[in-house]
């Protein structure tokens, strides 16, 4: 879609080949059960949606979708979470922290009660928290040649020194967060891409007025896809839903057509129809890495592979699988301001309660007019978590739906059922699971639509927007080498930014209104200098010193100062 808005801007004629019924791919809501009686159906979702401060390639395109009367079209609909909360099972209280520096007395009490509960509560030492707080400096501090020859290919449970730290250290800031957030586990993701991502993460929590967890203020095809599709159509794209293109002719370097089926879908999957061709000067594959790869989802490509070793290289690329659950409450459970992260779940499971944060959704015309709420729910271990309460020692992968509603349901209770009950099984009027798990027999689920994961060292098989060795194929999606870089919509919008950019320098387009393109902002000051001085320090000892740090650990605080950091050979934690 940001592929075809930007070239339609540019007066390109476009047409967009969709798979599915409806636009947005993993961004998309859907009707999850039908309304009765004239109402809307319920929405659905793929998982829920998640618009970091950080994010700038996609809320500069939602500026240019008109919605109502508003002055930044749909970008006014995205509202700010203003809380994070952790939740813990064994009876352990949650920790609830305010998502952005403080602004007024109420938040700045959540935040001293937070740092007043964690430290009394989450058994880290000291020492190993101003280790976290050096390798978070460290980071900062590196040049990129560092970061992507050295920190690309360690994993970040390499790069902590995970293995010889306490089992709270491991639970907390190792391997909780990268499979919550990110659905990779701590020994394979890479050390840059989690370890930066974390580090904007951090950034806009710690900017004053920072928008860290933005949300939209209802289902997101009505308050963001449809208005974009409309735009698109008003932009003269052609539009072309349940299209399934499965093959990419070309002659040699050359794309030269596309054929594939159109589609009617079921609760199984796509059913083949009737077949179409077609062809075009520039063509965009817009699509996720599993169907840039060989296999029953792949598009036949072996003229393609043949000449080209950037698309030959996707088969190196990993995915896993992170989709979400919606359970629909009978009465509103807010729980949190915000997201909701359950640390310690088998299932690296994470959620919003949606109601608050849309006051124009009518819910009683929605279904059959019971549902007061809707919790949203991702699940991110579906490989190697093993249930503990329903699905005992089974993995979610391996569940029927109705063991992993049931599973998801009771690894929730768990969590927020402390003092007083949260989450009652009385208050459960239905669930949703994301209809990309699809179930050809009652034990073994198929997932139509996989994550793709960035493992150490996959930055050098990932391609460029642009392929070398193909003149007029351009690839679109979140697994392009990009400044996002992380499996995102912002990573997604940005690399279609880049292929519209290689498509107008191969049209010799004479225009100056190249897509603008927003590098990820880091501090200036001491870590400017600091990342100056490394590319000197890196070139010179061939990446056997540390770089030089404007903090250090001194007299037991981790304390900021120009002074420090002098270099010192590299040592294992």
């Amino acid at each position: 879609m940001t592929a075809a808005h930007e070239l339609a801007e540019r007066d390109f004629d476009v047409v967009v080949y969709e798979l599915r019924e409806l636009p947005g791919g993993k961004a998309r809501s859907m009707a999850a059960r039908p309304g009765v009686g004239g109402r809307q159906p319920l929405p659905g979702e793929h998982g829920f949606r998640f618009f970091p401060g950080f994010y700038n390639h996609l809320p500069d395109t939602m500026t240019r979708i008109p919605y109502a009367n508003q002055w930044n079209g749909v970008r006014d609909n995205l509202v700010t979470a203003t809380e994070v909360q952790m939740a813990r099972e064994h009876g352990a209280n949650e920790l609830i922290t305010p998502a952005s520096l403080p602004t007024n007395l109420a938040d700045w009490d959540k935040l001293f009660v937070f740092l007043d509960q964690y430290e009394r509560e989450v058994a880290i030492p000291d020492a190993e928290k101003r280790h976290f707080g050096l390798l978070l400096a460290r980071l900062l501090a590196s040049c990129r040649a560092r970061r992507f020859e050295q920190y690309e290919h360690q994993s970040w449970w390499e790069f902590s020194g995970a293995a010889s730290r306490t089992e709270e250290f491991q639970r907390y800031l190792a391997d909780g967060l990268t499979r919550s957030l990110v659905a990779a586990q701590a020994k394979e993701v890479s050390a840059r891409t989690g370890g930066y991502i974390l580090l904007q993460l951090l950034q806009d929590m710690f900017r004053f007025n920072g928008q860290v967890d933005r949300v939209l203020r209802g289902p997101t095809n009505d308050l963001w896809l449809n208005p974009w599709l409309a735009k698109l159509r008003d932009l003269g794209v052609d539009y072309r839903f349940c299209h399934r293109v499965e093959e990419l002719r070309s002659d040699g370097p050359h794309v030269s057509g596309i054929v594939g089926h159109m589609v009617k879908w079921t609760e199984t999957g796509p059913i083949s129809a009737n077949s179409f061709e077609d062809s075009a000067d520039y063509y965009v594959c817009a699509v996720p890495v599993e169907v840039m790869q060989p296999g029953e989802y792949g598009i036949a490509m072996e003229g393609l592979r043949g000449v080209s070793d950037s698309i030959a290289r996707l088969e190196g690329l990993r995915y896993r699988w992170m989709n979400g659950i919606m359970f629909y409450l009978a009465e509103d459970v807010p729980v949190v301001h915000g997201h909701s992260i359950y640390i310690d779940s088998a299932w690296a499971l994470t959620s919003i309660s949606q109601r608050q944060f849309w006051p124009g959704v009518d819910f009683p015309e929605l279904g059959d007019g019971t549902v007061g709420g809707i919790l949203s729910v991702d699940i991110s271990d579906w490989e190697d978590g093993r249930g503990r309460y329903v699905a005992k020692g089974k993995r979610a992968r391996e569940c029927s739906k109705e063991e992993i509603a049931r599973e998801v349901w009771a690894q929730l209770q768990a969590a927020l059922n402390n003092d007083e009950e949260i989450l009652a099984s009385s208050n459960l009027v239905d669930w949703f699971l994301d209809p990309s798990i699809v179930f050809p027999n009652s034990t073994k689920a198929t997932n139509l639509e996989p994550l793709m994961i960035n493992t150490k060292g996959s930055w050098d098989i990932r391609p460029e927007a642009a392929l070398p060795e193909v003149d007029n194929l351009f690839l679109a999606s979140d697994y392009v080498r990009t400044f996002t870089d992380l499996a995102t919509m912002e990573a997604a919008n940005e690399a279609a930014r880049r292929a519209v950019n290689a498509i107008l320098d191969t049209a010799d387009w004479d225009r100056d209104d190249r897509c603008r393109l927003f590098p990820l902002q880091e501090p200036g000051g001491p870590f400017w200098v600091a990342r100056k001085a490394d590319e000197v320090i890196y070139r010179l000892s061939g990446g056997k010193l540390e770089p030089p740090s404007p903090v250090a650990a001194q007299d037991g605080e981790v304390r900021v100062s120009p002074a420090a950091g002098l270099t010192r050979p590299l040592q294992r934690e």
